[in-house]
């Protein structure tokens, strides 16, 4: 990564807050991906359906929340306010998650903890109107790529925490899952609440010419259809990363039947992906965004090829490197792909990159159940999903093409108002 780009998100009067808030978050996440699906199979007793339906739940209301959120908080209701209550609801759902003793109880903790996930795009919603906001395009998305880094410096102490704490009683676990969540939605609300008085002030402070100025720059409004195929096309992919994130603490355990591998998996792709993840940004700011965006999803293909087929655990362990590769690409350029599609909406937009999330949460979770058990087999499937995700987006979006057409019909109606005028 650029260490201009560092030196000037430090520099900012949030960014720093800003970026320990990341990395909390991080923590958070690195901590739950291996130990829900081995709590809720090995200590609450859910079978393959049962994993199915509380991942289902799971997903499809955090779909309606994140989108319902990201409309309000462009302008309806205070990002804080909305934070301040999910990020409740979510800490009471880990609590119920850690007492859970039948399925139902399971899958009602897992529709509260899907309220999590409004956090993570309300706090790069105000990092793209409140700290990079007059930055140049390219410096923004390699600073949004930047930030996306400290959440994978997050998740590699995260998964470190897991594994000194995989011997530990599971639930006590969850129970202390509970405390940082408490933790990470008091810090996110502060620091919203911060950001958006900070950007509130200066919004009185300027005078309405250059406000619309500055509106000017942030580029043209595309229609909603314009974005189905981009939009497809990082669903696909993010369903071939789900695949992984639900089934592999699962595979690796019925291989090798040690319950540290997946862990330290995960932690091997966070950590390449704190070099990774500069890479891709300073690559995206030169080949673009969607080229760059295809060309990880393509190394993801590789990756779930060596996962669905070798049996060497330090082989698998080295393909984990490969994978930050793609990791980089989707959840770090394409957040910044996603915001720069929806300039004009930075809150919904943030949204639209957690639908991807969870809806391609949906078909990593449904396509595995093609196959039997819990056999390397299962990542054939993302193997195919990488696939025809990195074709959808390099031959079928448009999106750059509708926006030159748009800003080429402005400039005709400009010219036509002047030629009136005269």
């Amino acid at each position: 990564m650029n260490l201009a780009i560092w030196k000037r998100l430090l520099n900012t009067r949030y960014g720093p807050f800003m970026g320990l808030n990341i990395v909390l978050q991080g923590c958070l996440i690195g901590i739950l991906a291996p130990l829900i699906p081995i709590l809720i199979v090995e200590k609450i007793g859910l079978d393959k359906s049962g994993v199915m339906i509380f991942f289902l739940l799971n997903t499809l209301v955090g779909i309606a929340v994140t989108l319902g959120t990201g409309w309000l908080s462009d302008g309806t209701i205070a990002r804080y306010k909305l934070v301040l209550v999910c990020g409740l609801v979510a800490t009471l759902g880990f609590v119920g998650l850690s007492q859970a003793t039948s399925p139902v109880q399971a899958w009602l903790s897992g529709i509260a903890i899907a309220c999590m996930g409004v956090g993570f795009p309300q706090v790069f919603a105000v990092a793209k109107t409140g700290v990079v906001a007059g930055w140049e395009h390219e410096a923004q998305v390699m600073g949004i790529t930047a930030l996306r880094t400290l959440y994978s410096l997050g998740f590699i102490i995260g998964t470190a925490l897991t594994s000194l704490l995989i011997s530990a009683d599971i639930r006590t676990v969850f129970v202390l899952i509970a405390v940082v969540a408490a933790v990470v939605m008091v810090t996110t609300t502060l620091l919203l609440y911060r950001i958006e008085t900070h950007i509130l002030r200066e919004a009185v402070r300027i005078n309405e010419s250059d406000a619309a100025a500055s509106s000017a720059t942030t580029g043209y409004a595309l229609p909603m259809w314009a974005l189905i195929v981009p939009l497809l096309a990082l669903t696909i992919m993010r369903g071939a990363d789900s695949t992984r994130g639900v089934y592999l603490p699962l595979v690796m355990f019925q291989m090798f039947k040690d319950a540290s591998i997946a862990p330290l998996m995960f932690g091997i792709t966070a950590t390449a992906e704190l070099i990774v993840m500069g890479m891709m940004g300073y690559l995206s700011s030169k080949i673009g965004e969607k080229t760059t965006i295809s060309i990880g999803a393509l190394v993801g293909a590789l990756y779930f090829a060596i996962m669905s087929f070798s049996q060497s655990l330090p082989f698998l362990y080295f393909a984990h490197v490969l994978y930050a590769v793609f990791v980089a690409a989707l959840l770090g350029v394409a957040m910044a792909y996603i915001q720069g599609l929806m300039a004009h909406r930075a809150g919904l937009g943030g949204s639209l990159f957690m639908m991807v999330f969870n809806v391609g949460a949906l078909i990593g979770i449904l396509s595995p159940l093609l196959v039997t058990g819990y056999d390397q087999t299962i990542f054939v499937i993302p193997t195919i999903l990488c696939l025809i995700g990195a074709g959808l987006l390099m031959f079928g979006d448009r999106t750059a093409q509708i926006q030159k057409r748009m800003q080429a019909a402005s400039v005709m109606v400009d010219s036509q108002e002047v030629l009136i005028a005269k």
